[in-house]
């Protein structure tokens, strides 16, 4: 909004953004996320997102953008549309290659930020070390974390330079983060390049068959005597006890 100078911004049904007020209104479900929450920041829109098993084709998604153009919202007033490549929240939907470069298009003619939300699909987790590597369509912007420092809280977003417009970084600019998540970050992202993500082996068909395996042992029981000298508070091989027990 600040880079753009526009209010709007549109998201999808399903999408998960995170649980500020901001990401709350991001995202497309309202059980469990939004129940209780509220009011949201306005100006934010939501499309449908394809996926087979719920009937909704790119056609239907891109003819709902279109809907929103002109129901909702001129999209000269659109400052972004953000979207997860792969949605985690909403059933693990991969978005269709067609979709991606179509929204690529509708951004590139009228002048909308194009935004990949990559906090659950970046640094490997799709095969690549990001997702919209699948597509060869390049965001303008692109959020990460999760995987970005192995589980540590620690977020980026990443944007072109150039053009000019996502260069504006608004209030708490001055927060620059501890050195310490800094270093995390940089030893991921070294760790992710390092094993090739494109070599990770990548299941495309029905997972095949495997053999049942072997009952597992009887588990030691818990020896909750402080006095016996044999086992401490250690354990017991199952089905005995001992006699200071």
């Amino acid at each position: 909004r600040a880079a753009t100078g526009r209010p709007g911004v549109i998201a999808f049904t399903g999408g998960f953004h995170g649980r500020t007020m901001m990401g709350m209104a991001l995202t497309g479900k309202v059980a469990p996320y939004k129940i209780g929450f509220g009011p949201f920041p306005g100006e934010v829109y939501h499309a449908p997102y394809p996926c087979a098993l719920h009937g909704v084709s790119t056609d239907d998604s891109l003819k709902a953008l279109q809907h929103l153009f002109k129901a909702d919202i001129d999209p000269k007033r659109v400052a972004a549309i953000i979207f997860e490549p792969v949605q985690g929240e909403g059933g693990f939907n991969v978005a269709p290659a067609d979709f991606v470069r179509s929204l690529r298009a509708v951004c590139d003619e009228h002048g909308i930020l194009l935004i990949a939300d990559e906090v659950q699909t970046g640094f490997g987790r799709t095969g690549k070390l990001f997702a919209m590597e699948h597509y060869d369509v390049a965001p303008d912007l692109t959020t990460m974390a999760k995987s970005l420092a192995g589980g540590m809280p620690l977020s980026a977003v990443c944007g072109v330079r150039g053009d000019g417009r996502p260069r504006t970084r608004g209030p708490g600019r001055h927060v620059c983060g501890q050195p310490a998540g800094r270093g995390l970050g940089a030893g991921g992202a070294g760790c992710a390049r390092k094993r090739k993500p494109d070599r990770t082996r990548r299941r495309t068909g029905p997972a095949p068959d495997v053999p049942p395996r072997e009952p597992a042992p009887a588990r030691a029981a818990d020896c909750r005597s402080a006095r016996c000298r044999r086992h401490g508070r250690g354990r017991v091989p199952a089905g005995r006890r001992h006699t200071r027990c």
